[in-house]
């Protein structure tokens, strides 16, 4: 006659009682939207991207049309125009009357778009070749504008719940890797070692240097540690799970390394936090400016353009 249960049978009931609460952590459905595209989607993103680059190529090597040329100027003119449509998100965001219309994800949206569709018809509107000085300082004025966006879309994800999320705290960032931390370290108990990987590179995460050059260089110190240490944890719970099964993983060594890469990574972004809402607010003030250069530097063209 049983007199206790097997220890394995206690765990297992343990494991399942905890699931829920671990997961009671995980982010708002409300804050969260799904930015990353189907593959039908990056296959057609692939597609456009490729042909762009051929058109480009046929436009800079032949001579189809030339900056003054009826198509050539109505690029330029569509091109300026979307530049110009760009002002609209930040309108949207600091003027008063305009707080109603309509929500600011979608404005932001718009100025993304148009980030990328007016750049290219400028380009396509220069035939990819320098003409005179004030078209190159133009042209260079809207490149280090191009550049500046995409590295404040890189920054704005990582303190924010993907590209049209809503703006993420520190303190819940903690609370999804304390429940993370939870679901580890009652699911990971097979696996000692790596339990010990994942709290050590908890522990270094949270005693970082805060001084200027550690916020500057956090980023790729721990994504270099993290994507190490990724490595050996998957090496070692593909050998664990080969040899023996668990019931914590019945998706068998993919579901457990997806658990110790969730973690890690979210370790990552708690340790880089409050470094990219630094950079965040560097990128803010340098950014802006860089428009009002834009700005100033198109309408310097275009005069000097009517004017010879």
């Amino acid at each position: 006659m049983a007199i206790a249960e097997p220890l394995q049978h206690v765990r297992e009931r343990t494991n399942e009682a905890s699931r829920p609460a671990t997961r009671s952590r995980s982010r708002p459905k409300e804050d969260v939207t799904d930015d990353s595209p189907s593959l039908p989607g990056r296959l057609l993103v692939s597609l456009l991207v490729g042909l762009s680059i051929w058109v480009a190529y046929t436009v800079a090597t032949g001579k189809y049309y030339t900056p003054r040329s009826d198509f050539g100027w109505y690029l330029g003119v569509v091109g300026s125009v979307t530049l110009l449509l760009m002002l609209a998100y930040p309108l949207r965001k600091h003027v008063g009357f305009m707080s109603r219309w309509g929500a600011l994800k979608y404005w932001f949206r718009i100025h993304m778009i148009m980030g990328i569709v007016g750049p290219t018809l400028i380009l396509f509107h220069s035939t990819f070749h320098l003409r005179s000085l004030n078209a190159t300082i133009a042209l260079f004025s809207m490149l280090g504008v191009v550049i500046s966006g995409i590295i404040g879309r890189f920054i704005y994800t990582k303190i924010h719940y993907g590209l049209y999320g809503r703006r993420a705290t520190l303190e819940k960032a903690q609370e999804e890797l304390a429940g993370l931390s939870n679901d580890a370290k009652s699911r990971l108990h097979f696996a000692p070692r790596v339990e010990q990987w994942l709290q050590s590179f908890e522990r270094d995460s949270k005693q970082l240097d805060r001084s200027f050059t550690s916020h500057l260089f956090s980023p790729l110190t721990i994504g270099l540690k993290r994507i190490v240490l990724g490595f050996r944890c998957r090496r070692e719970l593909r050998k664990i799970l080969k040899a023996e099964r668990h019931p914590e993983f019945r998706g068998g060594a993919s579901e457990a390394i997806q658990l110790a890469s969730s973690y890690l990574r979210e370790c990552q972004r708690v340790a880089q936090f409050s470094t990219f809402e630094r950079l965040f607010s560097l990128w803010h003030v340098l950014h802006v400016p860089l428009i009002y250069v834009l700005a100033a530097c198109a309408i310097f063209h275009i005069v000097a353009a009517y004017m010879y």
